[in-house]
C-alpha cells in the first residue's frame, strides 16, 4: 500500500496532514511557482533542468531560489521511501512565504514538494490518441510557471465538456501557442514545428527535439494556427507525465486519417528510453 507524502518546509507528513498558513502569499495573493516532474526507475527525471526553470520563476515573484539540487534529491530520497510506490509524480512549490506588512512583505519561502504515487495517463490513450479543443487566450506570464490557471481553466472546462485530453490556447493573432498542461508539435511531411513565442518552454519538449533529430527530421521553433494543425501530418502534446502523446483531433477536425501516427510511437518509446538512462546517470553523477 503507497501513501501520497508532502514536505513543507523541510517537514515529512502525509499528504492529508500538510498545511500552509492562510497569510501564506500564495494563498493570500497567488504568487506562487511550481515544477511537476516524475521519476524514472525511482529517480527524479531532468531534475536539474527543473529546477533551472524553476529558479527563473522565483525570479519572476522576486523570491530567492529556495532549492538546491543536492538537498532536494535527498528530499525526494526521504519523500520516495515513505511513499513506497515504484515511482513518483512530484509537485515542487514556492511561495514568497507568511505575510507580514504592506501589500507583498513576506517572511520568506514557504516550500512545499507533493509526492504522489505515479498514475500515468491510460494505454488507449497513446494507441488511440487523444482529441484536444482550442480557445482565444494565453498563459499569464508564460515564461513563468506559476500556479496561477484562471485563463486556462476556462479551456480545461471546454476540454472537459467535449471529451477531450487538452486545450490549446490561440492568441489574439491566431496563433496556437501551447498547452493548458502542455507544449504542442506538428509533424510536416520531414520537419517537426513548434511554437515558442509566448509558450512555456517545456523540459519534454526540449528532449522531444533531441530524439527528433536522432530520426533525421528537421525542428523548426515556429508559428501554427488550428488550420495548421488540421493540415498536419502528426499532431503530439508533451508534457512530464504525458510524455508524448499522439492527436488524432483538434476541436472537430480529424488529423489525417484520425488514428496516430507510425512516428508517434517511435518518438515516445525512444524518448522513455533516453529518460531511464538520463535518470540513473544523473543520480550516479550526484552521488546518490
Amino acid at each position: 500500500m503507497t501513501t501520497d507524502h508532502a514536505i513543507v518546509n523541510g517537514e515529512l507528513m502525509p499528504l492529508g496532514q500538510a498545511r500552509i498558513s492562510v497569510l501564506d502569499l500564495g494563498f493570500m495573493r497567488g504568487l506562487a511557482v511550481f515544477e511537476t516532474l516524475r521519476t524514472y526507475g525511482g529517480l527524479p527525471h531532468a531534475l536539474g533542468a527543473h529546477l533551472e526553470r524553476l529558479a527563473r520563476s522565483c525570479a519572476g515573484i522576486d523570491i530567492a531560489m529556495p532549492f538546491a539540487e543536492a538537498g532536494l534529491r535527498a528530499e525526494l530520497e526521504r519523500a520516495y521511501r515513505a511513499v513506497g510506490a515504484h515511482e513518483l509524480r512530484l509537485n515542487l512549490f514556492a511561495t514568497p512565504g507568511t505575510h507580514r506588512e504592506g501589500v507583498f512583505g513576506a517572511d520568506g519561502p514557504t516550500t512545499v514538494i507533493i509526492a504522489k504515487a505515479l498514475s500515468e495517463p491510460p494505454a488507449e490513450r497513446y494507441t488511440r490518441g487523444v482529441g484536444v479543443v482550442t480557445f482565444s487566450g494565453h498563459r499569464y506570464a508564460p515564461q513563468i510557471k506559476t500556479t496561477t490557471y484562471i485563463t486556462g481553466r476556462r479551456g480545461i472546462a471546454e476540454a472537459a465538456r467535449r471529451g477531450a485530453e487538452e486545450a490549446l490556447y490561440v492568441d489574439e493573432q491566431g496563433h496556437v501557442s501551447e498547452g493548458v498542461t502542455s507544449n504542442v508539435l506538428a509533424l510536416f511531411e520531414r520537419t517537426v514545428v513548434s511554437p515558442a513565442h509566448n509558450a512555456l518552454q517545456g523540459i519534454t519538449r526540449e528532449h522531444i527535439k533531441h530524439i527528433v533529430g536522432e530520426l533525421g527530421l528537421a525542428w523548426r521553433d515556429g508559428e501554427l494556427t488550428p488550420d495548421d494543425l488540421h493540415r498536419a501530418d502528426e499532431v503530439w502534446i508533451t508534457s512530464s507525465v504525458r510524455e508524448l502523446m499522439p492527436v488524432i483531433r483538434v476541436d472537430d477536425t480529424p488529423i489525417g486519417d484520425g488514428t496516430p501516427g507510425p512516428l508517434a510511437q517511435q518518438v515516445r518509446e525512444r524518448y522513455r528510453a533516453a529518460c531511464l538512462r538520463d535518470a540513473a546517470a544523473d543520480a550516479a553523477r550526484s552521488g546518490e
